[in-house]
């Protein structure tokens, strides 16, 4: 009697486990670059959104500082020994985190890449902007804003990236420097200086192109941080005459914009691609087949478009996104 009793307590306990099992959230760890900019916060926010939709137990985590790399690598490797179900990732670096992504692979747990790729294939797939469109579409914006204020697509050109070495900026500056050795002969890139992660030091660039080059006619900032601190630079020496271009859409940014500094904005979908990321995670742990590669979109926002209203999805996903659902 003793041992049916203890066999059907088994049973039940052993059937409440499977049930619990069965009904937990699958645990998906959602690691960015950084903390400090407004676009990794759009980023998460999309991330959390597709979590609470799809049951997601998320846990978020990043570096304070893109230019910490080995803290969001100390962070990536304790997510792989907490044996979550998959891990959405942006790497700041491309061969850092190759070693942890392929101990997650090899571990079972899908990787999904995001915003910025890592040197190995060992990964489910990999959402984020064409970065080299980007800059593609960078020259391509650099030259109409040159010829609308020069009467010729021609002239000086200085530029800023943020950090040597990131997949997506490397990216964008190869598609710039492309596009307008390819297409724009009278466009000379006088500089292209790193800001080397630091916030300031695009902002002490940008003021020493100002000076060193009197006769400028253009700047590109490759991203928010280079963006922000380029439309500061120009604000502080009240200089509206040049052709200028920034990549994303910060607070700063969309003002250079609306006041006269910027001429154009091409912007990445970072809520959508953080939404995306969680929804592919969960495809991947449902052992769903995926492509290796999915564009998640840019756009080129002029001041026209500031003004009728017209990107708005853009330029505030997180609102734009709250009104749809």
């Amino acid at each position: 009697m003793l041992k049916k009793v203890l066999s059907l307590v088994a049973i039940v306990v052993v059937g409440m486990m499977l049930v619990a099992s069965a009904e937990a959230a699958p645990k998906i760890y959602f690691i960015v670059k950084a903390t400090e900019n407004s676009f990794w916060q759009t980023v998460i926010d999309g991330g959390k959104t597709a979590a609470q939709k799809l049951g997601v137990d998320f846990v978020a985590e990043a570096a304070p500082s893109e230019a910490d790399v080995a803290r969001q690598v100390a962070i990536m490797e304790t997510a792989v020994g907490a044996k979550p179900d998959a891990i959405v990732l942006a790497p700041t670096v491309a061969d850092a985190l190759v070693p942890a992504i392929e101990k997650a692979t090899e571990s079972g747990i899908p990787v999904i890449l995001i915003d910025s790729a890592a040197s190995t294939e060992k990964y489910v797939s990999f959402l984020a902007s064409d970065n080299i469109a980007i800059g593609t579409i960078a020259a391509d914006e650099m030259a109409k804003a040159l010829k609308a204020k020069f009467g010729k697509e021609e002239g000086k050109v200085a530029c800023i990236t943020y950090m040597s070495g990131v997949g997506s900026l490397e990216a964008r500056k190869k598609g710039f420097l492309d596009q307008v050795k390819a297409k724009y002969p009278g466009i000379t890139v006088v500089d292209f200086q790193d800001a080397q992660g630091k916030q300031g030091q695009s902002l002490a660039i940008a003021q020493n192109y100002l000076t060193t080059y009197p006769d400028l006619n253009g700047i590109y900032a490759s991203n928010l941080p280079t963006g922000e601190e380029t439309v500061r630079a120009l604000d502080m020496a009240k200089k509206t005459g040049l052709a200028v271009v920034v990549v994303d859409s910060g607070e700063q940014e969309q003002w250079g914009l609306a006041n006269g500094y910027v001429d154009a904005m091409i912007v990445q979908q970072p809520w959508k691609m953080g939404y995306m990321g969680i929804e592919y995670a969960l495809k991947a742990v449902n052992g769903e087949k995926l492509e290796k590669f999915i564009d998640t979109g840019v756009a080129a926002i002029s001041p026209e478009m500031l003004k009728s209203g017209a990107a708005e999805e853009y330029l505030n996903p997180v609102e734009f996104n709250k009104k749809k659902q």
